[in-house]
Order: structure tokens, then C-alpha cells, then sequence
């Protein structure tokens, strides 16, 4: 056991149902409702999208209007982002403005992610701050200073006549943290968690539910445990997926504020149903008075650097798209015969016209070294196998963390050479399937900043 993580102990569960009395107690906003079905709303993965967030503001409240039904929100985690600059250097203002204009509409859950710390060093702040908002706030994690969990890792909404349980898990990599938040905090290992606390917040309610930010492959640790007719929401990995399991329905709504998950539940004879849909985003126009909190940000905290055009892009991409042009970048840098990324090295997918350094931020979120190694043709045909997960039909085919890469025709018996990402290269074993390679960085290449090349030649 290191540091960082601590096994489930029944006195931490006991511990958080005492201080969450008050709390699983649903608000008085949330049971002021009366009809006999309800509608939840679900973003995760948000990462400060500043060129959506208006058009969802907006997207929402007229999703709420339509539905003239009792309604709440649920956020999986991940609102803020440090590489958006303006967000940054703000202190996320635009992103407590939308929080706040949402509370103002119907209930907000946030379920904590690691991107919560991206601005503040303390993650009390950011429970403080979503409690002035007027947003409940919980988390399985656990302040390594006090022992006790950074918020309640429960609540409960009573929508329609309908009483809703809903537990919080967050993500235990600690890595994915940033210090100095990583170091105040122990991480529950979320399978016996679960178990131990899932019966007592479940108890009573019609409709169980996890916000899972722990990411997929911790989530099929325990799926096949849970009771009949459990509604999981995902996060944490990005993904985009819907999976209607024998005893669970299991979702990921995407990130970077394309997509809106809505999740209509109906009760009839004591047992409740949930039927699952999604709606695109659009990539502007909005909520007036948020575009212009934003483009009035913009102006203050922007440099000359950050809004200097690298490239005018003759069309918008989709994501895969978007990202295999960095991949062909990368391989032409490192002369390569095939390069691949991972799919959370990158958030937005390009959108037609300029493309500004600040824009770029939004679409590559990571730089940093570049790596070689030789592969052969039968260890790459099993690599790309695993390689664009986006289009897996199954749950068995996901892996939570994979590679965008080009389509390829492999001889299994010649040598290539690949080339990956500093981070892809250290996570092999998650991303590629294997932990023998060995790679070699590139001196005198940089991630970033070939890319930046490339597109200036490219566009």
C-alpha cells in the first residue's frame, strides 16, 4: 500500500453517512417538484469549453423548459482547465458564471474530478465555492489532513415523486492530481467501496445511481456486483458510449462540452424506468450574456503570444480527424512509419478558420517530449487493434485510455517504427497493450511545437 492509497475501512463509510446527515437530506429546492416523472441532465469532462459554453447554458435551459418536468443536473467532474489560459489566469470566472446561471434553474450535483484543483490548490476551496453557487458537491476522496471525505459522497433528490440515491466515486490514480492537492488526499480503492457504501445510500430510494469519475476500467471492477437497474454514469476517460448491460445501464457523454446527457425516468407501481439519449452541442452562439463575460475575459487576460494565428483551416474536422493530423505530424518529424497519440493528449476537436495559439490549447492539451522504438509487424497489428476506441461496439473492447493512429496495412514480418508521446511511451502497459518496447526519445523535437510546424506549412 502506498501513500496515497488506503483500503476501504468501515469507519471512513460510517464516518461520511454521520456528517452527511444533513446533507442526503434532499433541499427544499429539489422536492418542491410534484409530476410523476423526472428528467436528469448530465455533463462530465468540461474542461472550461469556452467556445460551447454559452450555446449549453442555453441548450439546457431550453432542454429544461421543453421537458416541463421536475429536473436536475448532474456534473461528473473535470469543469475546469488549466490550459486554457483564461481560465487560468480568471480564476475560472466564466465557469462559476454558467455553475451559478444553472443553479439558478434547476438542481446541480457536481461529482468531484480531478480537474477541480486545476485553478485552486485546496480542494475544500472548490467545495466552498460550488456550495456558494448553490451546487451540492460529492466525493469519495478522503483529506489525508483531516481523515474525513472532502464532501458528503452522497445525496439524495427527490424529482417527481421519485427519490434518487446518488453516490460519488472519484479517480484514484493519483497522478492525474495536481501538487499540491495529490498529496493531501488518500484514495479509496472504488470496487469495495462500492460495496461497503452503495447498500446504505441505495437504501430506500427508487432509483440508484453512481457518478463515476474513477474512469472505465475501474468501473468494471464492479458493474457485474450492482443491483438491478442501477443507472452508472462514467467519466474521466473521455469516452462516448452507451451500454444497456443485463442489470445496469452504463454511459460516458464525451467531454469538452459537445454533448448534453438526459435521462428520463418515469415511475409506475413503485418501480421507476430510465430511458438514455444525447444531444450535440452546438460549437457557438449561446446564452448573450456568457459570450460576452467570455470574450470580455478574453481581451483582459489574453497576450499578443496567445491570440497569434498558427494556421487558417479551410474546414472544420471531427475529433479523430483533428487528431490524425497530429499523428501525421509526428510521424513526419520523426520519420517514422507510423505514430500514435492518446486520445486525452487532446480536447476540442479543430474547428474551421484561424487557429490561434490559444485556440491550440484547446485542441492539443499537452506537449512535451517525443519517443522511438522499433516494433514488429505483428506486435503493431495488436497495438492497432486496440488503437480507436471511439469505435468500439462493446464494452469487453474498451480499455478506458488508447491511441488515435492512421489505418495501416501491416506485414507482420517486417520492423517499423513507431512513434508515440513522452506520456504514451511511459504508460505503454495502458495505452499499447504491452510494457517491452523500448523507446527512445527524440532530442531536439518537441511535441507542441512540431505540430505548430506542420500546421503552418500544412494551412
Amino acid at each position: 500500500m502506498d501513500r496515497f492509497t488506503l483500503a476501504v475501512d468501515r469507519r471512513f463509510v460510517l464516518r461520511g453517512v454521520a456528517a452527511s446527515a444533513a446533507v442526503l437530506a434532499a433541499p427544499v429546492a429539489a422536492r418542491a417538484q410534484s409530476s410523476a416523472d423526472a428528467v436528469l441532465f448530465t455533463l462530465a469532462d468540461l474542461h472550461a469549453p469556452y467556445a460551447r459554453l454559452p450555446a449549453m447554458l442555453d441548450q439546457l435551459r431550453s432542454l429544461r423548459a421543453q421537458a416541463n418536468r421536475p429536473a436536475a443536473l448532474l456534473i461528473n467532474g473535470d469543469i475546469f482547465e488549466r490550459g486554457n489560459v483564461v481560465c487560468l489566469r480568471s480564476n475560472a470566472e466564466a465557469d462559476w458564471a454558467f455553475i451559478e446561471a444553472l443553479c439558478a434553474e434547476m438542481p446541480v450535483v457536481i461529482n468531484i474530478g480531478n480537474h477541480e484543483t486545476a485553478i485552486v490548490d485546496d480542494i475544500a476551496s472548490f467545495t466552498a465555492r460550488a456550495d456558494r453557487a448553490g451546487a451540492q458537491v460529492i466525493s469519495n476522496l478522503i483529506d489525508r489532513r483531516t481523515e474525513r471525505f472532502v464532501a458528503p459522497y452522497a445525496a439524495h433528490l427527490g424529482l417527481g415523486g421519485i427519490e434518487l440515491s446518488l453516490l460519488g466515486l472519484a479517480a484514484t490514480n493519483p497522478f492525474v492530481y495536481r501538487e499540491p492537492a495529490r498529496s493531501a488526499l488518500t484514495f479509496l480503492d472504488t470496487a469495495r467501496f462500492v460495496a461497503d457504501a452503495l447498500p446504505g445510500v441505495a437504501g430506500g430510494a427508487d432509483q440508484a445511481m453512481i457518478l463515476s469519475h474513477a474512469g472505465l476500467i475501474a468501473d468494471k471492477t464492479f458493474l457485474d456486483t450492482l443491483p438491478d437497474g442501477t443507472l452508472v454514469q462514467g467519466a474521466h476517460d473521455h469516452l462516448l458510449c452507451d451500454y444497456a448491460l443485463p442489470n445496469v445501464h452504463y454511459a460516458h457523454g464525451g467531454s469538452w462540452g459537445t454533448r448534453i446527457g438526459m435521462i428520463e425516468l418515469s415511475k409506475s407501481g413503485g418501480a421507476v424506468s430510465a430511458r438514455y439519449s444525447a444531444q450535440d452541442v452546438a460549437a457557438s452562439g449561446g446564452d448573450a450574456e456568457l459570450a460576452a463575460q467570455i470574450e470580455a475575459l478574453k481581451a483582459e487576460h489574453l497576450t499578443a503570444e496567445d491570440s497569434a494565428v498558427v494556421a487558417v483551416l479551410p474546414q472544420a474536422y471531427d475529433l479523430h480527424a483533428s487528431i490524425l493530423m497530429a499523428t501525421e505530424a509526428l510521424r513526419l518529424a520523426t520519420e517514422s512509419d507510423v505514430a500514435m497519440l492518446g486520445h486525452t493528449t487532446f480536447g476540442a476537436p479543430l474547428a474551421a478558420g484561424p487557429l490561434s495559439h490559444y485556440d491550440l490549447a484547446a485542441y492539443l492539451r499537452f506537449g512535451g517530449p517525443v519517443a522511438v522504438a522499433e516494433i514488429s509487424g505483428a506486435q503493431l497489428a495488436g497495438m492497432l487493434a486496440l488503437g480507436n476506441q471511439f469505435a468500439a461496439q462493446s464494452l469487453e473492447q474498451r480499455t478506458g485510455d488508447y491511441v488515435h493512429v492512421a489505418e495501416l496495412d501491416i506485414d507482420p514480418a517486417r520492423t517499423y517504427r513507431l512513434a508515440v508521446n513522452g506520456w504514451t511511451a511511459t504508460n505503454q502497459a495502458a495505452y499499447l497493450g504491452t510494457q517491452d518496447l523500448v523507446f527512445e526519445t527524440v532530442e531536439g523535437l518537441e511535441l507542441r511545437q512540431l505540430i505548430i510546424d506542420d500546421f503552418a506549412t500544412r494551412f
